[in-house]
Order: C-alpha cells, then sequence, then structure tokens
C-alpha cells in the first residue's frame, strides 16, 4: 500500500502531465481545479487508494476534454453518445461499455449519473468480461454540462423526467435499476441493452454523425 507521501507525489506527477497535455487549451489552474473535483469525488468512493491516481487522472482528462469539445476548443473527431441513468453505477455503464464494443471505434462514448454514489457494481465487470469486453472507467461519473454538451445523442436509461435540451437527439430507454440484484439479472439487462444499441448505431448515431 503506497504512503501519504507517494500517493501525493503520483498526484503531482498526473497534474504536471496533464497540464502539459492541455497546454493551450486549458490554463494549469483550470488543469488542478478538474484534479480536485475527481479526486473528492473517487476519494469518497475508495477502499484502496494504489490506483487512485490513475483513476483521478482518467476522470480529470475525460471531463477536460467533455469541456473543450463543448465549448468548442478541441473538435470532435467522431459522433459523441452519452448514457445516463440515476446512479451511473449499472445501467449506464454496461450500455456505453457495449457501445463502445460495437462501434469498433467510429463512436466516443461517456455515461454518467445524476445522482452517483457508492461504487460501480462489480456485476458489470463480470458480465462485461463474459462479454470479452473490459471496462474503461470503472467508477461512476457524475453528469455534467459539459458532458451534456459534447454529446450528439444522449441516451436516458430509467429517467424519462430528465429535462431535454435542445439541439441534442434524444431517447429514453425504460429500464429498471439493476444494481444489486445479481447476476442473472444484469446478464438480462446486457442482453437487452445489446438488441437496443445495435439499432442504435444503426439509426439514431447516423442521423447526428
Amino acid at each position: 500500500m503506497l504512503t501519504n507521501e507517494e500517493l501525493e507525489a503520483r498526484y503531482a506527477y498526473d497534474l504536471a502531465q496533464l497540464a502539459d497535455h492541455y497546454e493551450g487549451v486549458f490554463t494549469p489552474e483550470e488543469v488542478a481545479d478538474a484534479v480536485a473535483i475527481a479526486r473528492e469525488h473517487l476519494e469518497k468512493q475508495a477502499s484502496v487508494t494504489d490506483f487512485l491516481p490513475l483513476l483521478v487522472s482518467r476522470m480529470a482528462k475525460e471531463g477536460l476534454l467533455a469541456r473543450a469539445q463543448a465549448q468548442g476548443r478541441i473538435a470532435k473527431a467522431l459522433p459523441e453518445v452519452l448514457f445516463v441513468s440515476e446512479q451511473n453505477s449499472a445501467r449506464s455503464h454496461l450500455a456505453a461499455a457495449l457501445c463502445s464494443h460495437f462501434a469498433n471505434g467510429q463512436v466516443n462514448v461517456r455515461c454518467a449519473g445524476l445522482h452517483p454514489r457508492g461504487g460501480l457494481d462489480r456485476d458489470v465487470v463480470t458480465v462485461l468480461a463474459e462479454r470479452g469486453i473490459n471496462l474503461k472507467n470503472p467508477y461512476p461519473m457524475p453528469f455534467t454540462s459539459s458532458l451534456l454538451g459534447a454529446a450528439d445523442v444522449v441516451v436516458t436509461l430509467g429517467v424519462p423526467e430528465f429535462f431535454e435540451f435542445p439541439g441534442k437527439h434524444w431517447v429514453n430507454w425504460d429500464i429498471p435499476p439493476v444494481s444489486g440484484e445479481g447476476l442473472g439479472a444484469m446478464r438480462a439487462v446486457a442482453d437487452e441493452l445489446e438488441v437496443r444499441i445495435r439499432e442504435l448505431l444503426d439509426t439514431e448515431v447516423s442521423i447526428a454523425a
């Protein structure tokens, strides 16, 4: 297990790397703010801290990229799909991973939760692994205006009351919460999501692109 000094050294190194990566796009202060927000969010969920710096760096980098795309500072090379659920602990992670897998590099996919809390349901990782899919970012991501701004297609999962912003292509899938319901329920939801996502990639995403 890393000492506090080792953790802080990793955070400092990753912050410097991110600042270099986004030089000319964001100020060092803006990058530091993004890292601080990601760190605060992920530290609440972590039981083991050794991998926290890596996850914090990933989350901050993804958030900054979405913000830059939403503000027109960085051009989008691919259509963007955003999956939104209540907690981002199961359904939206499944959907995002499946969509990314079947899109085969032709679509950029993100997911987020309106009120993320707790950690990722480990059955998500198991079900995806059964299908030969690795989960890229295994943590709940809070919904932000930047994620919305960068998206071309927004798919809500069981949150029909979510306000639809103009200029976005919206799809709502009435899929109930599955976190904590066991592997059988998770597999069934993954099967349903696969069918819906294949259709999404053939219709709505091609329209937005």
